[in-house]
């Protein structure tokens, strides 16, 4: 879990941080490897790996997929995905939803689908998965 400062910061010097975060990542100005670059310096790699299974089990719950199958796939504990489950089902998730991950023909939709039944291991199953794929 990532440490966080006891030393509190004053309402408005948070917004302003925030903003500045937010609008450095969202920026159409700035070109999709430099933001990927912008996270990969500020992010330590357990971050990484904490946000993405965090966007993973929200999309693979918002998919109908059991706390119990995300957990198991994607190595969380059952605590983890049942709290994710409930924020799901009180709406806390919609914006991520709707934004991010509604197209199942983005590249996000085809990893989901290959994580919740994954490809076949040989013959005309893994042929007919290719050609759907790709």
């Amino acid at each position: 879990m990532p440490h966080v400062s006891s030393k509190k910061i004053d309402k408005k010097t948070l917004e302003k941080m925030h903003d500045l975060f937010f609008s450095t990542i969202t920026s159409k100005r700035v070109p999709r490897k430099n933001q990927q670059k912008f996270f990969e310096e500020l992010l330590t790699e357990t971050e990484k790996v904490m946000l993405a299974k965090r966007l993973t089990a929200i999309a693979l719950l918002s998919r109908g997929v059991s706390p119990y199958q995300v957990g198991k796939r994607i190595k969380l504990s059952e605590t983890t995905t049942n709290k994710l489950q409930i924020k799901l089902e009180e709406g806390k998730f919609s914006h991520i939803i709707k934004t991010h991950l509604a197209q199942s023909k983005s590249a996000i939709g085809h990893y989901l689908e290959n994580l919740i039944s994954p490809p076949p291991k040989y013959g005309k199953g893994l042929m007919k998965h290719l050609e759907d794929t790709y």
